[in-house]
Order: structure tokens, then C-alpha cells, then sequence
């Protein structure tokens, strides 16, 4: 089973099953793209899908754990049967475990083999990096926060996190981000 199979079943499942005013982004980039899972849903929170295909190893799969903890609401880990057993070792237990399993017409089939709960490991800084530079200093000027002049994307982001709970700094983030256009063909800017 090819990793292309699960992304296609995953993406038509998407398709009919997010929410409406939902963006779906492949390879959506996190901390200013030191990592990027495979599929992002953005609404009012931040769900994610990594990918494991048959060929696919767990190798560098501990960084992205972390990675992904920091940053998104929900998780999901969809794989290969051939991985499913490992998985539930390796992945945290609030973690998604969905199963892609071949069909007998051939097709992929996805299957729900645990729930994913809510994420209560989210970094304010993290979330804030998905801002563009742009975005950050339109949400600091709407604190009315003042910015020092050049201030570096770093400094835009601590101020951020000084500035608002870490609830607010989720709402602005999936804001910004819905409103991103064209957003199919966007690739998430870093600052």
C-alpha cells in the first residue's frame, strides 16, 4: 500500500466529512517549516493527519511527535495495517489511530481504531509561528500593542505570547490562516 493510496482515501474522506467553511492543506509546514505533517484541517481549531504507509519507518517519527504536540489540537495517525500494532506503542494515547486497510474491490478503506481527544500539550510560541509577519503585527496592532520598528519574526511572536492567552492566540492563528488566498495553492508562509 502506497503512501499516495492513504493520502487519496484520506482527502475524499475529508472532502464529505469536514466541516464546510474548513480548509484542507497538504504538507502544511509548522515552526517556521523545521517540520510539516501531511494533511491539515483548519477551522475553528488545528486537526492533523501524518501518514505512515507501508514503506514508510518511525524513524524520525519521535521529533515530529513533538513537533505536532505543540501545535495542533487534535491528531491522527493514519496508517498502514502492517503498522498499526507499533503505532499504538509509539504514539501518544490521545492521539487518532486510523487503520488504511485495502478493500476487496481494491479500494482503501480507513478505519477509526481509536479516537483522537483534545491536546493539552500546545505551545502559545509555536502556534503563534504559523502567523506570517504581516498577520503578527496586524494582531498586535489590534492589542494595540506597540512594535518596535524592524522588529525581528522572533520578537513579533514573544510579543504575542505576552500579549494574549493562549486561546486567543489559536483564534487569531486559524483566522489568518482561513483566510489565506488562494489557499489550495498557498504554501503556509513563515516569518
Amino acid at each position: 500500500m502506497e503512501e499516495h493510496e492513504i493520502r487519496s482515501s484520506l482527502l475524499s474522506y475529508l472532502a464529505v466529512n469536514a466541516p464546510d467553511r474548513s480548509k484542507v492543506q497538504e504538507e502544511f509546514r509548522i515552526e517556521c517549516g523545521r517540520s510539516r505533517i501531511d494533511v491539515a484541517v483548519i477551522d475553528s481549531t488545528l486537526i492533523g493527519y501524518e501518514i505512515k504507509s507501508e514503506k514508510d519507518t518511525f524513524v524520525r517519527f519521535s521529533n515530529q511527535i513533538h513537533a505536532y504536540n505543540r501545535v495542533f489540537d487534535q491528531i491522527n495517525l493514519v496508517c498502514s495495517a502492517s503498522h498499526a500494532r507499533l503505532a499504538e506503542e509509539v504514539v501518544p494515547s490521545w492521539w487518532g489511530l486510523i487503520v488504511a486497510e485495502r478493500g476487496k474491490d481494491g479500494d482503501i478503506q480507513l478505519v477509526t481504531a481509536r479516537e483522537a481527544r483534545t491536546n493539552t500539550q500546545q505551545e502559545p510560541f509555536s502556534l503563534a509561528s504559523l502567523l506570517c509577519k504581516d498577520e503578527a503585527i496586524a494582531v498586535l496592532t489590534a492589542k494595540a500593542q506597540e512594535i518596535p520598528k524592524k522588529a525581528s519574526s522572533h520578537t513579533l511572536r514573544e510579543y504575542i505570547v505576552k500579549a494574549l492567552p493562549i486561546e486567543q492566540i489559536k483564534s487569531v492563528v486559524t483566522k489568518s490562516l482561513l483566510c489565506r488566498q488562494p489557499y489550495n495553492n498557498l504554501e503556509v508562509k513563515t516569518m
